[in-house]
C-alpha cells in the first residue's frame, strides 16, 4: 500500500506505508541516515501543502486525523526538525491504529507502536454491550438473554429491546400512578448499554454504571434521575419540566442539553462535562459548552475549560488519555475489562497522552502502553500486574 500525496505543484508524492513506518522507526531510535530524513521530509512537505487522502490509511477516521493534526500542528508552518520527528513519531501510531505518548517534564515522547501485537499470555477480551434492568417489583432482566420486542408493561410506559440492542421506554398513556414506579438499568464491569427514557432522553452507560428513573415522567413538575458511575446524556428540551441528575456529590440540571456525568465511586471527583446547551450545578453554577464541573468530596466546585472530544471518547470507542497517570488509566482498564489491578514496586506517574479502541484485546492495549519503556505488564487469569520497565 502506498500513501499518496499531490505536493504543491500538484506533482504526486509516493512513500509505501512500510518504507515510511520502518523511516519512522529509525528516526525514533536515532538510528536514520540522511537519506531516511530526506525521504521523510519530502513527505512532511507534501502532507502539509494538502491532507492525505484519509481512505488511504486503513481505519483511520476523520476525526483521528483531525485530533492529529490539532496535537503536532500539521498545517503549513516553519520547517522544524524537531516537529517533523515528533510528528514522525505519533504518525507512527496511526498506521498502527492507535498512538499513545508519555509526558516527561513537561516534554512529550512518542510511543511506537506494531502494526500487529503478539498476545500476552492469558489475554482478556474488551467489554461487551449488555446490562441488568431491575423492575419496580424486584425483577431482573439480563438483557444479553432477550430477543428484540417488548419485554415488559409498566404503569405509563411499555418496555421494549430494540433491533439495535439498546433499551426503549415508550409513553402508553397520560396516567399517573399514585405512587411513582422506579427502575434501575445497572452496568457490571466490562459491560456498557444505551436506553431511551419515557420523555426521548438518551443516555449511554459506561461500565460499572447504575441509572435510577421512573417509568414515566408524566404528572411529574422535573424528570428526575439518579446516577453512579458515568453517563453521558441527551436530554430533549421541555422548559416547563427540568431535568435534573443526581448524584452524591452534584446536582446537575438543564433543560435540554448533551452532557458527560462522572462520578465513579473510586475517583477523586466528580466531574460533569458540558458539550451542548447550558446546564446548572449544584444550583450554583451555569456551565457553557466546553466547561467541565469538578466536585471534590469536601464540596469544593470548581468550572474549567476541557477537550470535550477526549471526555466521551469511551462512548465512542476509544481509551482517550489526556496526561492521565498509569492510576488513572488502569481505574478505565480495569472497569472495562473486568479485571483486578496489582502495582509491583515503585511506579512512574508520567503522565500519558493518547487515543487507544476500547475493543481490542487487553494485552494489545498494555502493549502499546509498554512501548513507551516505562511500565511492564503481565497477566494471571484476570489480574494484570503493574511493575517498573
Amino acid at each position: 500500500m502506498s500513501l499518496n500525496i499531490q505536493q504543491g505543484d500538484n506533482r504526486p508524492f509516493f512513500m509505501d506505508k512500510e518504507r515510511l513506518a520502518d523511516i519512522i522507526d529509525r528516526i525514533t531510535s536515532n538510528t536514520a541516515t540522511d537519506e531516511d530524513l530526506a525521504a521523510y521530509n519530502a513527505w512532511c512537505d507534501a502532507m502539509q501543502e494538502q491532507e492525505p487522502e484519509i481512505n488511504n490509511l486503513a481505519g483511520l477516521e476523520s476525526r483521528t486525523w483531525k485530533k492529529i493534526r490539532q496535537q503536532t500542528g500539521l498545517a503549513p508552518k516553519p520547517k522544524v526538525v524537531g516537529w517533523r520527528i515528533a510528528a514522525a513519531a505519533l504518525l507512527t501510531g496511526v498506521i498502527a491504529g492507535s498512538v499513545l505518548l508519555f509526558r516527561h517534564s513537561g516534554d512529550k515522547q512518542a510511543l511506537p507502536a506494531a502494526s500487529t501485537v503478539a498476545a500476552m499470555p492469558h489475554d482478556i477480551p474488551s467489554g461487551k454491550n449488555t446490562a441488568t434492568l431491575t423492575l419496580a417489583n424486584g425483577k431482573k432482566i439480563l438483557l444479553a438473554d432477550v430477543q428484540q420486542g417488548k419485554l415488559a408493561a409498566q404503569t405509563g410506559s411499555e418496555i421494549s429491546k430494540t433491533a439495535d440492542g439498546t433499551l426503549e421506554y415508550r409513553p402508553v398513556s397520560a396516567g399517573t400512578a399514585a405512587t411513582p414506579q422506579y427502575n434501575t438499568l445497572s452496568t457490571a464491569r466490562g459491560e456498557q448499554y444505551q436506553i431511551t427514557l419515557p420523555d426521548g432522553t438518551r443516555v449511554w452507560l459506561n461500565a460499572s454504571t447504575t441509572l435510577t428513573f421512573p417509568t414515566s415522567f408524566a404528572g411529574m413538575n422535573t424528570r428526575q434521575v439518579e446516577v453512579n458511575g458515568e453517563a453521558y446524556f441527551e436530554v430533549p428540551g421541555d422548559p416547563a419540566h427540568p431535568f435534573v441528575v443526581l448524584t452524591n456529590r452534584q446536582r446537575i440540571k438543564v433543560l435540554g442539553t448533551h452532557f458527560n456525568v462522572n462520578n465513579y465511586p473510586d475517583e477523586p471527583f466528580a466531574k460533569t462535562t458540558l458539550l451542548e446547551g447550558a446546564i446548572k450545578i449544584n444550583d450554583q453554577k451555569v456551565l457553557q459548552p466546553g466547561q467541565q464541573a469538578i466536585s471534590s468530596a469536601n464540596g469544593a466546585l470548581n468550572i474549567t475549560k476541557v477537550s470535550t472530544e477526549g471526555i466521551v471518547a469511551w462512548k465512542n470507542g476509544y481509551f482517550e488519555f489526556n496526561d492521565e497517570n498509569i492510576y488513572e488509566v488502569m481505574r478505565k482498564i480495569a472497569r472495562w475489562y473486568d479485571v483486578e489491578v496489582i502495582y509491583e514496586g515503585n511506579i512512574p506517574t508520567n503522565g500519558m497522552e493518547g487515543t487507544i479502541s476500547r475493543f481490542e484485546n487487553v494485552s494489545k492495549v498494555l502493549h502499546t502502553i509498554q512501548q513507551a519503556g516505562l511500565l511492564k505488564f503481565r497477566i494471571e487469569q484476570k489480574k494484570i500486574y503493574v511493575s517498573q520497565y
